[in-house]
């Protein structure tokens, strides 16, 4: 085996790890609600929760649900979507 090959195999094998660890990353989705709290939020809420899981989205498992509720004061609902935006979400 040449140099190169040895070093590409090597650097191949070195990669395996990361990649592996990438797919592992669960997506993460920002949701700006009108209300102040999940009670509040009552029947939209829970639909929301049933319906990812109905299709295989379990919370802190498979997705992890950022939930942030602004209670309908403009102020907190700008400074809550400006937050959910720069947190890396994946989906907001």
């Amino acid at each position: 085996m040449r140099r190169r090959e040895l070093l590409g195999a090597i650097g191949a094998a070195m990669a395996v790890p990361f990649f592996a660890q990438a797919q592992q990353r669960i997506p993460r989705v920002g949701i700006l609600w009108h209300a102040g709290s999940a009670e509040e939020e009552g029947s939209n809420f829970r639909a929301l929760i049933k319906g990812f899981s109905d299709t295989g989205y379990i919370d802190g498992r498979t997705v992890a649900l950022l939930h942030r509720f602004p209670s309908e004061e403009p102020a907190k609902f700008r400074a809550m979507a400006s937050e959910l935006a720069q947190s890396g979400v994946d989906v907001w």
